[in-house]
C-alpha cells in the first residue's frame, strides 16, 4: 500500500470517528442556540435546512442534543464489561488447574447462548425500561464473550515459554505481568474494544428503535430513526441524519480495529511470507 493511500485511509478513518463522536459530545452545547419554540412537524426549519422532526423540533439540533446519551451509555458499558470479563478471562488463563478454569468459563460458555436483544427485553420489562437497567443488561451480554477472548488471547501469553523465562530469571509480577504481558496483550485487546463498542451501540440502538430504551421522545439517535420513520418521505433528513452518524460511528470503530491490528508487527510478517 501506497504512503499516499495509507494516509488517505487514515483521513477517512479519523473523520467517520472524529465526526459523530464530536456531535455527540459538544453537540448539546451548540443545540441550546436552536429556537425553543417548536415549529410545524416535518416542514423545513428557521435554523437549519434539515428540517423539522415529528415533534417540530429542529432535526440539526435533535441530532446534536441525542448523540451524548448513546455515546457515554455506550461507553461505561463496555468499559464496565471489559473491566468483569478481564478478571474472569485473566484468572481462567494463568491458572494451571483444570478445574478452576472449568469453573470460570463453563458458566461463561452457559451466558454465551442467551440472545442479547432478549436479555435487554427481560431487564427493561422488570425495570420499567429503566435506562441504568439496560444499560447493566447489555453489559452483561457482553461479560462473556469478553471473558473468552481474553482467556484465548492470554492464555499462550502468561503460560508461554517467555513467561517462563522471566520467572526462571527472577522477574517480579510486575516485570512479568504488568510489562510483558500487558504490552503482548495490549493490540488485540484494542482491536476487541472496537468490536465490544459496535456491539454495545447495536444493542443498545435496536432497544431504543424497538422502544424498550429512552424515552420516545428523547432525541436520541436511534429513538429518532424510529420515531421519524412514519415521515421520511417527507422528512428525510429526520431519520438519515442520525442513522448515518450511527453508521459511521460504528464504521470508524471497526476500521480502527483493522488498523491496530494491522500495526507494524502485522505488515512485517506479510512482507516476509511475500519473500516466502
Amino acid at each position: 500500500m501506497s504512503t499516499g493511500t495509507r494516509w488517505i485511509g487514515r483521513v477517512v478513518v479519523g473523520a467517520l470517528l472524529v465526526v459523530p463522536l464530536a456531535v455527540a459530545l459538544a453537540g448539546p452545547w451548540v443545540a441550546h442556540l436552536a429556537p425553543d419554540s417548536p415549529q410545524a412537524p416535518f416542514s423545513s426549519s428557521t435554523w437549519s435546512p434539515f428540517g423539522t422532526d415529528r415533534l417540530g423540533r429542529d432535526v440539526l439540533a435533535a441530532v446534536l442534543e441525542g448523540g451524548r446519551p448513546l455515546v457515554v451509555t455506550a461507553g461505561l458499558t463496555v468499559a464496565a464489561a471489559y473491566l468483569v470479563g478481564s478478571v474472569v478471562g485473566l484468572a481462567a488463563a494463568t491458572t494451571r488447574h483444570a478445574w478452576v478454569d472449568d469453573l470460570l468459563m463453563r458458566p461463561v460458555d452457559v451466558a454465551l447462548c442467551f440472545p442479547s436483544l432478549l436479555v435487554v427485553l427481560v431487564a427493561a420489562l422488570r425495570s420499567d425500561g429503566s435506562g441504568v437497567a439496560i444499560a447493566v443488561a447489555v453489559g452483561l451480554t457482553l461479560v462473556a464473550p469478553i471473558a473468552r477472548f481474553v482467556r484465548m488471547a492470554a492464555r499462550d501469553v502468561v503460560q508461554g515459554p517467555a513467561m517462563d523465562a522471566l520467572r526462571l530469571q527472577g522477574a517480579g509480577l510486575l516485570d512479568r505481568y504488568a510489562r510483558h504481558a500487558a504490552g503482548r496483550l495490549a493490540r488485540p485487546v484494542a482491536a476487541d474494544l472496537g468490536v465490544r463498542l459496535t456491539a454495545a451501540i447495536y444493542v443498545l440502538a435496536s432497544a431504543n428503535f424497538i422502544g424498550i430504551g429512552f424515552d420516545t421522545t428523547s432525541p436520541d439517535w436511534a429513538v429518532s430513526v424510529a420515531a421519524n420513520k412514519d415521515g421520511l418521505s417527507l422528512a428525510p433528513w429526520s431519520v438519515a441524519l442520525p442513522a448515518l452518524l450511527i453508521v459511521a460511528l460504528v464504521l470508524g470503530l471497526n476500521l480502527l480495529g483493522d488498523a491496530v491490528l494491522g500495526g507494524p508487527d502485522r505488515l512485517r510478517w506479510t512482507r516476509t511470507a511475500r519473500r516466502g
